[in-house]
């Protein structure tokens, strides 16, 4: 799940052709027209045109201090980084994502990425702009997970992350009307947090979204060097415990997702062997800086 603190409507194939795999990975039907205009970019792997209209160096800082606050919180009601171990672990998981991130998309190795763990009732995983990362783990499901199960996790977050979704959605809010357009960053975010319809509108573009971040995690996630071969399990189990496709939910339904990840997996298979052959000891790990621990201080 991307989230900051946490059109015409035309019916189309999702069919978007990536340079790694020359596969349509979405033939999913959803109604929505993206509009190119702004800062062009494309999504990587599948090649998916942007267009962005916010400063990046803008939305990382609003997105930072959002962060800040949230692990403050959670250190305040004892909930934040608990388990020394288990925090080593995941970082090292999560630096070995980040640093094959950055090889797709290079101005990601002068992102402040933070990962930290906390203490929930349910398993969840959640990305703010510019790779600030929370993995939520209850007490008795964290001694459940193996890497690969955390790299699942991480992998689909660090994918909406430099997929830049949140400034996709921004940028998409703006256009939606023209008195957007003035809005300056603090009131579109209000808008796209708040407003019931804008929500509604962006629907299919948030569905459209968490199936891409699948796709690039599960890429990544091979590419990490971790079997891709026990993610659809993973998600199926997640999706059943989580509830099915609302109204308002930003996933497609259980069983198409399955489908979706399934194919995903299948490709991901030539580069997870690929990665194995290359040598594991090999793989490149992001070295966290001392800022990324000042947080949970």
């Amino acid at each position: 799940m991307s989230t900051l603190l946490c059109s015409t409507p035309v019916t189309k194939i999702a069919c978007w052709w990536g340079p790694a795999a020359s596969r349509c990975w979405l033939p999913l039907l959803v109604g929505i027209t993206l509009f190119s205009s702004g800062v062009p970019a494309d999504v990587p792997v599948n090649g998916r045109p942007q267009g962005l209209v916010f400063d990046r160096t803008d939305l990382h800082a609003f997105a930072a201090e959002a962060y800040r606050l949230r692990l403050q919180a959670l250190a305040e009601e004892g909930k934040l980084d608990r388990d020394a171990d288990l925090v080593a672990r995941v970082r090292g998981v999560a630096a070995r994502i980040i640093a094959q991130a950055i090889l797709l998309k290079p101005e990601a190795a002068e992102w402040q990425w933070e990962v930290h763990v906390a203490t929930t009732s349910r398993i969840e995983a959640s990305s703010m702009a510019g790779g600030k990362m929370l993995l939520g783990l209850p007490r008795a499901e964290a001694e459940k997970l193996n890497d690969a199960d955390i790299a699942a996790l991480l992998g689909h977050e660090v994918g909406h992350a430099i997929a830049e979704h949140v400034r996709e959605q921004l940028s998409e809010v703006r256009r939606l009307d023209p008195t957007y357009a003035q809005f300056s960053l603090e009131d579109t975010v209000a808008v796209l947090n708040w407003d019931l319809s804008v929500a509604l509108t962006l629907q299919p573009l948030s569905r459209l979204q968490e199936l891409e971040a699948d796709d690039l995690g599960i890429h990544l996630t091979a590419k990490s060097g971790f079997r891709p071969h026990g993610l659809a399990a993973l998600y199926r189990k997640l999706d059943s415990s989580q509830g099915g496709s609302g109204s308002l939910d930003t996933h497609m339904t259980a069983d198409q997702r399955e489908r979706a990840v399934s194919t995903f997996v299948a490709y991901a298979k030539a580069v997870y062997l690929e990665s194995v052959l290359d040598g594991r000891d090999r793989i490149e790990q992001y070295a966290f800086s001392d800022a990324s621990f000042a947080n949970a201080d």
